[in-house]
């Protein structure tokens, strides 16, 4: 019996040998190929905004937008920032003016009190504030610089701005022009979040 063991053994110790040589001796081939691209473009895209008229494509930079303005009233200004870039855009603004007088200018009797924007079927309120609104008003659903809204290329964010002639201006203000400027800055949506 031991015989016939230790031939199994050395039956199997030659095959292992053996099996091992085959693998040691042998080759493998597989084909191969590669390939190349070349000249491939990688084109940025462009971004651009530009003030107009409400539904309009014109600027309203030198036209008179309120007449007749009297202390105590409110006006509306309406403007689109409309995207004439090629990638979609956040939008930010604010509005300035001067009397170009300087003891007129220091009372601050010019005040946006209210932004607004059309959400396709009616204006909603993105910033209020008595007496007036200081600083930024994002194109957002609150006005703020959170969840910034988009506006693709092509198409237009459409604001309303509540101006008040504050009730306590005096004759000094009579025959004087307010003449204001509205400021709107873009940035790619990367980050819908906040502004950078």
């Amino acid at each position: 019996m031991s015989f016939l063991l230790n031939s199994r053994i050395a039956l199997s110790v030659a095959t292992i040998a053996a099996a091992s040589a085959l693998i040691v001796g042998a080759t493998f081939a597989y084909f191969s190929d590669n390939a190349t691209s070349n000249g491939n473009v990688l084109a940025s895209g462009t971004l651009t905004v530009e003030i107009t008229d409400q539904n309009a494509n014109t600027p309203f930079a030198g036209e008179a937008i309120i007449s007749n303005w009297a202390p105590g009233d409110d006006a509306l200004v309406n403007f689109d920032v409309k995207n004439t870039g090629s990638i979609p855009a956040n939008i930010r603004g604010f509005a300035t003016g001067t009397w170009g007088v300087p003891e007129l200018d220091d009372q601050n009797m010019v005040k946006v009190t209210k932004v607004e924007r059309w959400n396709g079927a009616s204006w909603e309120e993105l910033a209020s504030s008595p007496p007036d609104i200081t600083g930024l008003f994002y194109y957002s659903p609150d006005g703020t610089n959170t969840a910034l809204l988009a506006v693709n290329a092509g198409d237009r964010a459409q604001f309303q701005l509540t101006v008040e002639f504050d009730e306590d201006a005096g004759n000094d203000f009579q025959t004087q022009s307010f003449t204001s400027s509205l400021q709107v800055e873009a940035k790619q949506t990367n980050d819908l979040v906040s502004w950078p």
